[in-house]
């Protein structure tokens, strides 16, 4: 049975009659596009001292941005803080304080910052979450594609029950052409509020459309699904090029018309301030777009 196809042909046809339905008010978004755009959100310095830019012959093509800047840049509300290369190291000191201005940030368990899973996720509980009204979950970074981070189901279980014992949501991140999608992954899934979805090499989103509809089949209707959009392609250091770019943007629209995803993830932060054709194309869309109801993009 094709869930994913019968659940928009039928069930959504029944829960979301028409542009004006209020279902994404009633659930953890709000009923545009906008509500359901967030950030990727790096520190500023990654952009010259990450693992993907020490060592090697790149050149930043511009300025980059602090994560609350950056989304101010982009006109998006929410951020999801992963630190990398250790930054902000803990204690953070004040590099919170730019969050307040957000709709909604969520905080990396696992990623490159100092601290075990475990460490982060008493911050998350017990730094985080009572310090700021806006703070809504963990995201399990590069969980299924870098091994030290990965942890068995019965651990995430765990890291599941505390979170949702504080009114907090568990994500997650999938890639579509390194960890593909695999029947060992499903319990996993089943586990997380919420899967995010990513095409690593822009050389491939020529085949993410149909992988996103395939990863929605995969986790069901009732599960939160982003799709990332890489405005830096990591495997070549340079911008997404703007072919590629539009192809993401154009097929995003569609996956959001027809609710296979829930929103969409604009990565990096930090070149939200670039002026190259891939930002200023992703602003673009933002600008036109962010304001529709979910399901009715033009």
């Amino acid at each position: 049975m094709n869930t994913r196809r019968e659940f928009v042909a039928g069930g959504a046809a029944a829960l979301f009659a028409g542009c004006s339905s209020p279902f994404g008010q009633r659930g953890f978004y709000g009923s545009t596009i906008r509500d359901r755009l967030w950030m990727w959100g790096h520190h500023a310095d990654m952009c010259r001292e990450s693992d993907f830019s020490r060592g090697k012959n790149w050149k930043w093509p511009g300025p980059s941005v602090e994560q609350a800047e950056g989304c101010r840049l982009m006109g998006i509300p929410n951020d999801c803080v992963i630190r990398w290369g250790n930054k902000p190291a803990h204690p953070w000191g004040d590099y919170f304080e730019q969050f307040r201005s957000l709709k909604r940030f969520s905080f990396g368990i696992t990623d490159g910052g100092n601290g075990s899973t475990w460490d982060k996720l008493d911050w998350a509980i017990n730094e985080l979450k009572p310090a700021f009204p806006n703070f809504t979950g963990g995201f399990l970074d590069d969980f299924f594609v870098m091994k030290e981070l990965t942890q068995t189901v019965g651990a995430v279980r765990k890291i599941a029950d505390r979170l949702h014992e504080n009114d907090l949501r568990l994500s997650v991140v999938v890639y579509a052409d390194q960890d593909g999608i695999k029947p060992e992954f499903k319990p996993y899934l089943d586990l997380c509020d919420e899967t995010s979805f990513w095409c690593w090499q822009s050389k491939n989103l020529v085949r993410m459309e149909d992988s996103v509809r395939r990863m929605r089949d995969f986790i069901g209707p009732d599960k939160s699904l982003l799709m990332g959009v890489y405005m830096w392609d990591y495997t070549l250091g340079a911008p997404v090029a703007a072919d590629r770019m539009a192809l993401q943007l154009d097929f995003a629209g569609r996956l959001l018309r027809d609710r296979t995803v829930t929103g969409l993830i604009f990565h990096p932060s930090y070149a939200a301030a670039l002026d190259v054709p891939a930002v200023n194309l992703a602003k673009d869309w933002i600008r036109k777009h962010g304001d529709e109801p979910w399901g009715c993009v033009g």
